[in-house]
């Protein structure tokens, strides 16, 4: 990777894309006879979708057309993270400028900066409900930030190379952190302290996720391609899986299923049964490395975004691995996405109420 981090119905039927490039699972394309029409992806809605990239901006998509409806300038150098509030409409962004900046989407008015890191922030998690920031940095640091005020609340130190992953469990207080230096950090949101350090891989995480219902078990991915599941309350490796051929990511994680979904410098995108240690798919449209992953894990869909040798995202069904729709727009690598994906949800619930009312008269 190159900048920051170093290293994502019956309407269906007249859908103009509904046939692009659908593939098997395992990359491999379908021949014409085999190929049918789908169903659009978004009947009855045109949800949202954030990104940012190493152009500099912030660009906010209509997923159902593809297109991009605003652009975000502001930040000086690469976009690496974002998270996006989208019933309030704002989002927070970290730039390898070293910094944060808040954002108000529906006016595309920058609303804040937050200075203090002195290097590329890689990562950060958003509690909105308590309008707080953790943000994760190559200066080695994670910082807790209040979004109302701007203001730095903590500092927390302990890592001895470049943070490149985070995950927080709000409700609980606690934070993961993935780091060059090859380890993991378990951190107290409250006390600032480091519960655990997490030794295994032999190359420096870049993702994480942990597990909020159960509050002891996470998953990380690294630059050794493996990704580990780990047991938080004795630092012990679970299970090792091993099928990238590259760097690992990132990683989204679906607990109750017990599935996960694993991007890589190696252009592929993997489904794993985290149970039996296995992989279920496998997807390769990507001709560059993927760097990003936005996962809606109800409706099986999710965006993948790309770096050199690509720069676009890419929006897929990965139920059977059918890949809609190629979003070109940024012109650059693309680190950061997060996409409205309860948007589409609400349309599907709204229809079958009216419908259910119908059939009720």
């Amino acid at each position: 990777l190159k900048s920051g981090c170093e290293r994502r119905c019956p309407e269906r039927q007249s859908c103009p894309d509904r046939i692009r490039r659908p593939a098997r699972g395992n990359g491999m394309p379908l021949e014409p006879w085999e190929m049918e029409e789908r169903p659009q992806m978004f009947p009855g809605s045109a949800p949202r979708m954030l990104s940012g990239g190493s152009d500099r901006t912030l660009r906010l998509w209509d997923l159902k057309k593809g297109e991009v409806t605003r652009v975000f300038a502001g930040h000086k150098h690469s976009v690496l993270c974002l998270a996006v509030d989208w019933d309030a409409q704002r989002a927070v962004s970290g730039s390898a400028d070293h910094t944060l900046a808040h954002w108000d989407v529906e006016n595309c008015v920058w609303l804040s900066s937050m200075e203090g890191h002195e290097g590329p922030v890689s990562c950060l998690c958003a509690h909105w409900p308590t309008r707080r920031v953790l943000s994760g940095s190559y200066d080695k640091e994670l910082r807790l930030w209040d979004l109302v005020t701007s203001n730095v609340q903590q500092v927390f130190t302990g890592h001895e190379g470049p943070i490149c992953a985070l995950a927080v469990d709000w409700d609980a207080s606690r934070a993961l952190s993935g780091s060059a230096d090859k380890s993991l950090r378990f951190w107290d949101l409250q006390t600032c302290g480091c519960l655990m350090i997490i030794a295994g891989h032999t190359g420096p995480v870049w993702a994480v996720s942990m597990n909020p219902e159960d509050g002891f078990s996470a998953l990380s991915g690294s630059v050794d391609r493996h990704l580990i599941l780990w047991d938080l309350r004795s630092g012990v490796c679970q299970r090792a899986l091993l099928q990238h051929q590259r760097p690992v990511t990132a990683i989204s994680t679906d607990w109750p299923a017990f599935q996960a979904l694993s991007c890589s410098c190696d252009r592929s995108i993997i489904l794993w049964d985290l149970e039996a240690g296995e992989p279920i798919s496998r997807f390769e449209e990507h001709p560059g490395s993927i760097s990003c992953l936005s996962v809606d894990w109800k409706g099986r869909r999710m965006v993948s975004g790309a770096g050199p040798g690509d720069n676009c995202l890419r929006l897929w069904d990965f139920s059977d691995g059918y890949c809609d729709k190629e979003l070109e727009g940024h012109d650059g690598a693309v680190w950061a996405a997060d996409a409205d994906w309860e948007a589409a949800h609400r349309a599907v619930e709204e229809a079958k109420r009216l419908g259910d009312e119908v059939a009720e008269e």
